[in-house]
């Protein structure tokens, strides 16, 4: 009997187990096919598999491609892509300072490094955009490669065996009583001594105040902290004593940092160079720069400041809780609705700003104020020496063109006049006429403006050469929200100017205007290198979108404070030249919630267009067209209405409802998975990535390499060098076709607005045209590859710091004219075919769901011909159907089959809705159109069919569910049986 009952409880016990174990595997299987996407991305698998059916007679050569690649093995494009990161490192960095002319150090000179960055760099940033920097050199490896004598091993080796190094954000220095400790009498050897500053950023966190082991009690991590500043004084010390030559500083970091200390005598300074994140072998053009092997050519993208906190924008940089707010109660996480930053500035950002302050100034304008220029700005925007010397002649200045095609063709003779080979950038500024039409309509105008750029080539002494810069007149025209609604040309003298950088070109313009050192300026200006174009006032020209030619029209008032309807008694007072004094006021702008305002921020169904008029699109109706059928047909052909009606609402929505980096397969059209993914600063991911790739395709023995990081963006655009931006731009795209992406999160076009964003790695600069005229050159590159761009965050994600659902104001104009602009280029000149929208709103309005912004602005007046995807979607705040009806076509975001949240508004939902439909359909179309006319399409033809195929890990999870199924079904079955027998018993 005891035997029986044993056994009957272990089977039950058996029955238990693998009724438990049945569970798990069938929910593990579930969650696993929900993640699909992510697990096929990280285990190098795909769910689809492309099938080739040849009629008879009907041959093929090989694998199908689309777009060609220069490279036989990725061991050639590594090595192509690691060369152009040290030229375009070399060719970027700025030298700052170079007192006495220190630099270039003589060859084989004796060299300390100093600082733990030396042995620690900053190759990139931190986040989705980070690239892999395995392997890459320190300071050590690249001096002693460049033929320098490194003397103080011993402090190096201490650095790394007592792991004093950065660590996050902390800036993890050691004291100078601690390096004089750790040097071993190395130090002192009359050497020169290199020091090198390290400042990291990324996604998530701004940097600023609350920082670990910083300056002073204001945790600003841009600033020089104590140890920092000790180990400068001690070797101040050192050089006085005479026991050092020479001090240059290496500012390793992509973020400007305060630059006060380079010039005060406390820490005797003679050089300085900016270098960014150097990428994975920019390092050894640190080197190449130090030796002379490369004149320095770079020139700043962003304005330096003395101290980065006398920089208006910091009134207003950080995240801001509405008054009144608790008031309300919000669908979901609260921060994601009650918190906002203005834009207080509007047009005076960076150098528009200092140089505005500065001709008002000089000129005597009322109530300039107090404004000492040499007191604030450290090295003003596109500055930057080199170790010859340069001389500009013979400016000639020709319009050509008409309508919206009218501009200025620029030549100038640029001379080398010194002693060594080198490059030089061609910059020109503009300046509009600031009139009473403005002040009454509140339209600002800085004093200088970059309005375009070129670059010499490698001129040896006393050798020139004719630059030719263009400028569309477009540059010169000014967004009249108040009044008209256009873009205007006023009446009066607008000047063009050839300059050095931004303070030059004021200086040029203010000499032209009658002003000398005596009335203030800081230098003479050169009246030879200015041109001026008289106007009459014109509203009609640019009346039409210069991209497109359609109409322009004001798209934002509710972005702007003071023009939304929902304001109530908000207001924001913008800075302005009319009167500096009375609106560069310190601290932040205080708004409070309104009940439109809080209506407004909640996206539900009531804010969707009426669906009156709009008919069903035509679902399921065969026309036995194949999406590879489509390539190279144009978007409105009417083959394509015929092929869009053969797709059912279903997979409508299940195109749209699918976007985390990939665009999903539709198997019946033949549309094929893409990896579409990160980055900015290069492809983040293994070249197995992607099956389609030409590392998988070709089974080459480095595909699990991950693709080469390059420099931060900001090195990019210090170039000032398109043909060069390009070249980048092609190997980026190279490593992404052989990585298998389709299409490239990337790269990133928000601005500089503040030092202390967390991004400024992945964004060029601090202006807008200069932002777009660079990436139209790397977006070139890169879709000539066959890859589409994601440009990115569109618009206005100029921070970090909560930056989910945070409420962005800023008037139309600054809108336009900075934030824009760095978009609309790229499309015009290049063809950007997608972007990514931003997690912030535009007022109260996500960005993701804005029809102004994506509709009629992006499609409208830009002319953007690809689709939009949304960043990492948060569902606490986005939602999907308002953003596809919107004109943002994608979430970043994966669920499958499950297409409920948009199932509702189908014909047989229960929120029917056809202009939903509509939407869709348009939204599906615009995926489709980009994806077959792109690289995604390699190894399909006409003959090819992708069909749905198991990967390894789903057949393992449907054997282990059959087998523990079948396994508890006996167990079921004898516990069954043993019960008859029991009863039968009694």
């Amino acid at each position: 009997m005891k035997s029986t009952s044993k056994h009957r409880t272990l089977k039950k016990v058996f029955l238990n187990v693998t009724a438990c174990l049945t569970a798990l595997v069938v929910t593990g299987s579930i969650i696993a096919n929900e993640c699909e996407v992510q697990l096929n991305s990280f285990l190098g698998t795909s769910s689809t598999k492309i099938v080739t059916k040849l009629p008879d007679g009907v041959t093929e050569e090989g694998y199908v491609r689309y777009y060609d690649s220069k490279y036989s093995t990725l061991a050639e494009l590594k090595a192509a892509g690691n060369a152009k990161v040290r030229e375009v490192e070399g060719e970027g960095i700025v030298l700052m300072k170079n007192e006495n002319s220190v630099l270039p150090l003589a060859a084989g000179a004796k060299v300390s490094l100093v600082g733990v960055t030396a042995m620690d760099p900053v190759y990139g940033g931190t986040g989705s955009g980070a690239v892999d920097a395995d392997g890459a050199p320190n300071y050590l490896d690249v001096l002693t490669g460049a033929g320098f004598d490194v003397v103080d091993k011993p402090l190096l080796n201490w650095y790394v065996s007592e792991e004093k190094k950065r660590n996050g954000h902390e800036i993890g220095e050691v004291k100078w009583k601690q390096v004089k400790k750790n040097h071993d009498d190395t130090l002192g050897q009359g050497e020169d001594v290199v020091y090198v500053i390290g400042r990291v950023g990324g996604e998530g966190n701004d940097v600023g105040a609350g920082i670990e082991d910083t300056f002073d009690e204001s945790g600003d991590y841009l600033h020089l902290n104590e140890a920092e500043l000790s180990v400068l004084e001690g070797l101040k010390g050192m050089k006085d004593d005479g026991n050092i030559r020479s001090i240059t500083v290496i500012v390793n970091s992509a973020n400007p940092v305060s630059m006060a200390f380079a010039d005060e005598e406390d820490y005797g300074v003679d050089a300085v160079l900016w270098v960014g994140s150097v990428g994975q072998t920019g390092l050894y053009a640190v080197g190449d720069v130090l030796s002379g092997a490369v004149n320095p050519s770079g020139s700043l993208p962003d304005t330096w400041w003395k101290d980065n906190q006398l920089d208006p924008v910091q009134n207003n940089f950080g995240v801001y809780t509405y008054e009144g707010q608790e008031k309300y109660t919000y669908p979901a996480n609260a921060n994601s609705y009650n918190h906002y930053v203005v834009y207080q500035e509007g047009v005076y950002l960076g150098y528009k700003y200092t140089e505005t302050r500065y001709e008002d100034v000089v000129l005597g304008t009322p109530n300039a104020g107090n404004f000492q220029y040499n007191n604030v700005v450290a090295y003003p925007f596109g500055y930057g020496l080199s170790y010859t010397n340069f001389a500009f002649s013979d400016m000639q200045v020709q319009k050509v063109g008409e309508g919206l095609n009218t501009g200025y063709q620029l030549t100038v003779t640029v001379t080398n006049t010194g002693d060594k080979a080198g490059k030089k950038a061609v910059q020109v500024y503009a300046q509009k006429p600031y009139t009473d039409y403005d002040v009454q309509n509140h339209i600002e105008k800085p004093a200088v403006e970059f309005v375009g750029f070129s670059k010499t080539k490698l001129l040896q002494p006393g050798e020139s050469e004719t630059v030719t810069v263009s400028v569309p007149e477009y540059f010169l025209t000014s967004y009249d929200a108040y009044n008209t609604g256009v873009y205007i040309l006023e009446e009066g003298a607008h000047y063009l100017t050839i300059a050095d950088d931004a303070h030059a070109a004021a200086n040029n313009i203010l000499t032209v205007k009658g002003k000398t050192t005596a009335d203030g300026m800081t230098a003479d200006g050169d009246a030879s290198m200015v041109y001026t174009a008289t106007y009459s006032f014109d509203a009609t020209t640019y009346a039409k979108a210069y991209g497109t030619g359609n109409d322009v029209t004001s798209l934002f008032a509710a972005a702007d404070v003071n023009r939304y309807e929902g304001s109530g008694d908000n207001t924001v007072t913008y800075y302005s030249r009319s009167n500096w004094e009375g609106t560069v006021t310190p601290g932040a702008v205080k708004l409070a919630m309104t009940q439109q305002l809080f209506d407004d921020t909640v996206l539900t169904d009531s804010d969707l267009p009426s669906a009156d008029g709009y008919e069903w699109p035509v679902f399921g109706k065969q026309a036995d067209l194949q999406l590879i059928n489509m390539r190279g047909v144009d978007a409105d052909d009417p083959q394509w209405e015929t092929f869009m009606d053969q797709l059912t609402f279903d997979q409508l929505a299940k195109i749209c409802a699918n976007g985390l980096r990939m665009t999903i397969a539709i198997n019946e059209i033949g549309k094929p998975e893409t990896v579409d993914h990160n980055g900015p600063s290069g492809v983040t991911q293994k070249y197995s990535v992607g099956s389609n790739g030409y590392a998988v395709q070709t089974n080459d023995p480095d595909k699990n390499m991950k693709g080469t990081c390059y420099p931060c963006n900001g090195i990019i655009a210090a170039t000032m060098n398109s043909q060069l931006v390009e070249e980048v731009g092609e190997l980026i795209g190279e490593d992404a076709m052989w990585a298998g992406y389709a299409g490239l999160y990337g790269t990133g076009l928000n601005i500089h607005r503040s030092p202390y964003s967390g991004r400024v790695f992945e964004y060029y600069s601090e202006d807008g045209i200069l932002t777009g005229l660079i990436d139209a050159r790397e977006t070139v590159g890169i879709q000539s590859k066959g890859v589409y761009v994601y440009n990115k965050h569109f618009v206005l994600n100029d921070q970090e710091n909560n930056r989910a659902g945070i409420g962005t104001w800023c008037n139309e104009q600054a809108l336009r004219e900075i934030y824009l602009r760095a978009f609309e280029l790229p499309i015009i000149q290049a063809d950007a075919q997608c972007v990514m929208t931003a997690f912030n709103r535009l007022g109260a309005i996500w960005a993701g769901a804005y029809t102004e912004l994506l509709t009629d602005w992006l499609r409208g007046e830009a002319g953007m011909s690809g689709f939009a995807v949304t960043d990492m979607y948060d569902g606490t705040y986005m939602v999907k159907v308002n953003e596809i009806v919107a004109g943002n076509d994608l979430p970043d975001n994966f669920v499958g089959e499950d297409i409920s949240e948009l199932k509702d508004y189908g014909p047989d939902g229960a929120k029917a809705n056809p202009m939903v439909a509509q939407a869709l359909r348009t939204s599906a179309k615009r995926v489709l159109n980009t994806v077959v006319n792109s690289r995604g399409m390699d190894g399909i033809s006409q003959y090819t069919r992708v069909v749905r195929e198991a990967t390894w890990w789903q057949l393992t999870l449907n054997i282990a569910q059959w087998a523990l199924g079948a396994l508890t079904a006996v167990a079921f079955v004898l516990v069954v049986l043993d019960g008859k027998k029991k009863g039968a018993k009694k």
